[in-house]
């Protein structure tokens, strides 16, 4: 009876171990292939460009100088954001800065729809810009801007400096409007990935891992004692 058995039980686990497999293939390839999508369509830009946090600053980096850069939303709330903003309404920013020789050169902010790089915005810039402020000296080092934002997507900002010897400074920062969840969604995709694929990678290996049973023997029955014989 139990010969006929073991060869049934391994069969079966055997079949087990198959299904296991197989649907961890299946899971982990759906997962891969998801998040693959959310890299391409969660946003058209992915990078911040030249506006990023530096030495604890929201900053924008423009030829070799750098500007301080503050945005909020006074409608909705009182917190600073750098790079993507939160939610559709009245913006606010305010761009300082660093070095002084930026307040002897004209500057110029543009901001666009995310069309797909330079080359696709000049080819109908006009169509795809949604605000605009004309080249300007700021002497005091602080420019202002403001725009309401009514609908959510992905956008270009383009601030240009322009000196009075040639220098032509470019700086463009992609940025998102109430889409912050959509560019965090594919890391949330490839986490998820990641802990299905250490879930069923412990399923295939558990019975290896598992601490191996050391049979204990039996204890040998001592050599009884016999009493001494009595003397005669």
């Amino acid at each position: 009876m139990s010969e006929d058995r073991i060869p049934r039980g391994g069969s079966q686990d055997a079949s087990i171990t198959s299904v296991v497999n197989a649907l961890f293939v299946r899971l982990l390839s759906i997962g891969l292939m998801v998040a693959a999508c959310a890299l391409t369509f969660c946003g058209p830009a992915a990078a911040h460009g030249r506006l990023g946090a530096a030495e604890g600053r929201c900053r924008l980096f423009i030829g070799p100088d750098m500007m301080n850069f503050t945005g909020y939303l006074p409608d909705a709330s009182k917190v600073e954001f750098c790079e993507d903003i939160p939610a559709t309404g009245h913006v606010i920013v305010a761009l300082d800065d660093i070095q002084e020789e930026l307040r002897d050169m004209k500057v110029e902010i543009r901001i666009v729809r995310d069309v797909g790089g330079a080359a696709n915005e000049e080819e109908n810039l006009k169509a795809v810009t949604v605000a605009y402020v004309e080249p300007r000296y700021y002497p005091t080092g602080t420019i202002n801007f403001e725009h309401t934002f009514s609908e959510p997507g992905y956008y270009v900002g383009i601030v240009t400096a322009i000196g009075d010897h040639g220098e032509r400074w470019v700086s463009r920062f992609p940025f998102s409007v109430d889409k912050s969840f959509m560019r965090t969604l594919p890391i949330y995709l490839l986490l998820a990935a990641a802990v299905v694929a250490g879930f069923f990678i412990y399923l295939r290996h558990r019975h290896e891992w598992a601490p191996k049973k050391v049979s204990a023997r039996p204890p040998s029955d001592p050599t009884p004692t016999l009493p001494p014989a009595p003397a005669e």
